[in-house]
């Protein structure tokens, strides 16, 4: 039985480092543009993060197999790495946020000045 979990355990693991792997790839370094595909895939990490901690009850952490100690520190690496990622992609949302709020408040002098300026003639 202990076989059966170990084996279930590896692969979670690995599909866990294979969906952060391809969520690196895509979202590395690219501006952040609130798409629904940046959403989606920010869903299969929650959802990622979510499968994988109801196996992280020590059991799994004191596993002597080798293969599942490696994906662990693979996984243990990816979540420094996702924690960075986040991070740069929650500042540069700010950052997008930060301009559309200028730029709503240059449209609103704008239509003032709009209407003002029909009020006069």
């Amino acid at each position: 039985m202990e076989r059966v979990d170990e084996y279930d355990s590896l692969q979670l693991l690995r599909r866990a480092n294979d969906r952060f792997g391809r969520f690196f790839a895509r979202f590395s370094g690219a501006p952040v543009l609130g798409t629904d595909e940046e959403v989606e895939a920010l869903l299969q990490v929650e959802n990622t993060l979510q499968s994988v901690r109801a196996y992280l009850d020590g059991r799994l952490q004191c596993s002597q197999a080798a293969a599942i100690r490696d994906e662990l520190a693979r996984y243990r690496a990816n979540l420094i790495r996702l924690r960075h990622e986040l991070a740069v992609m929650q500042n540069a949302a700010m950052g997008c946020r930060a301009r559309l709020s200028e730029r709503n408040k240059h449209l609103q002098a704008a239509q003032a000045w709009c209407a003002a300026s029909r009020a006069t003639t």
